[in-house]
């Protein structure tokens, strides 16, 4: 499998890449490539879902490339899962935090290199900057109904919602007691958690949420106290919750519920806090790719993502725990869906696209960078 990371792109250049973030124009690709027929073939009902793919092209084809935001371990699950289901098809990824992720492949296209299938990013801004650069194809498959239009990109085909992230506060119960633990956002703020609070990189794109949605309610004083603390910041959810089960750190500002989800179940000593004023929350949002190499296992892979049988593979696999916006879909394996939980979604998605160079700037200036 490809790995896009250690001696491929260094831990600063993963801080710093969302300085560039959609700043490299995709020249010479023309309108995006549709890859619906023009008389669309009848869906082929395949394993337990629909799909207009032509299965067999697919399995000739064998291949998927997959470029994903989520860490190791659930990037590598994502492909497990298709490739269980279609063991003709041999996968491989390249994962990266969304911010390099995505500059990544918009330094690919212009330089005439179209190498993936597939993209999965975790923030919808890059993911609309992706569409106005036409970088996404058009399928629109049999199991798009199953989603409202607020979850899907406008007009339908680019892109869906393949799930959703979203985060609290996290502390080590051994090291704070319940009594002196964080129980709000304003919170976080108490000078006691100097040096020992943890969150992400700026090229996260569930820290630009949470950036973006706790200036919303706080105002923008909220960021220069808690740059204040001296955190500190990493890559992943896995560091942030290994550093916090050894006790290396006390609090993360940053805790997302799939990784509270995988870690309860390896040790009592991290307890979850769920702010009354709400959890930041991202999309994680999925598209196939304008001339994708592999354009039959590309529809098929999307297909399957939006299925019933797609959508329990990513709400139950430990190492991810998304939760699902499909219309039918049932609880994740924690035994909670999305609507028993408070989440702070951005209104204006335009404002919220605009931002992110000052939520670079800023946050980069805060790790000193």
């Amino acid at each position: 499998m490809t790995h896009f990371k250690d001696g491929k792109l260094s831990r600063r250049g993963l801080l710093q890449a969302g300085t560039a973030l959609a700043a490299v124009p995709l020249v010479g690709l023309g309108a995006p490539q549709v890859m619906a027929q023009t008389q669309p073939r009848k869906a082929t009902k395949v394993l337990d879902f629909e799909t207009y793919a032509d299965v067999a092209k697919a399995e000739q084809e064998g291949a998927l490339v997959f470029y994903c935001h989520e860490n190791e371990a659930g990037t590598a699950a994502i492909m497990e899962g298709f490739h269980k289901d279609f063991p003709r098809i041999n996968t491989s990824y390249v994962r990266a935090q969304t911010g390099a992720l995505y500059n990544k492949i918009v330094s690919e296209r212009s330089a005439g290199r179209f190498d993936v299938d597939i993209l999965q990013l975790s923030d919808i801004a890059p993911a609309l900057d992706f569409q106005k650069k036409e970088g996404y194809a058009v399928y629109v498959g049999p199991e798009s109904d199953a989603y409202k239009a607020d979850y899907k990109s406008n007009p339908q085909g680019s892109f869906f919602w393949t799930g959703t992230t979203f985060a609290g506060i996290a502390y080590n119960n051994k090291r704070v007691s319940e009594a002196e633990a964080p129980k709000t956002w304003k919170d976080v703020l108490n000078p006691k958690w100097k040096g020992t609070i943890s969150c992400k990189i700026s090229s996260s794109g569930v820290q630009y949420v949470a950036w973006y949605m706790l200036r919303q309610l706080y105002g923008p004083g909220y960021w220069k106290e808690y740059a204040k603390l001296t955190p500190k910041a990493f890559d992943s959810r896995v560091q942030l919750y290994d550093r916090l089960a050894k006790g290396d750190d006390k609090v993360c500002s940053l805790a997302e519920y799939a990784g509270y989800s995988l870690y309860k179940e390896k040790t009592q000593d991290i307890t979850m806090v769920m702010p009354p004023d709400g959890l930041p929350a991202t999309p994680c949002v999925l598209g196939a790719v304008n001339k994708a190499p592999h354009p039959e296992a590309a529809k098929l892979f999307m297909d399957w993502a939006m299925s019933k049988r797609g959508q329990a593979w990513y709400q139950n696999h430990p190492n991810l725990i998304y939760g699902s916006v499909r219309s039918d879909a049932p609880p994740m394996k924690t035994g909670a869906k999305l609507s028993d939980f408070k989440l702070l979604f951005p209104t204006d998605y335009d404002d919220y696209a605009k931002m992110r160079d000052t939520f670079t700037k800023e946050w980069n200036g805060m790790l000193g960078l």
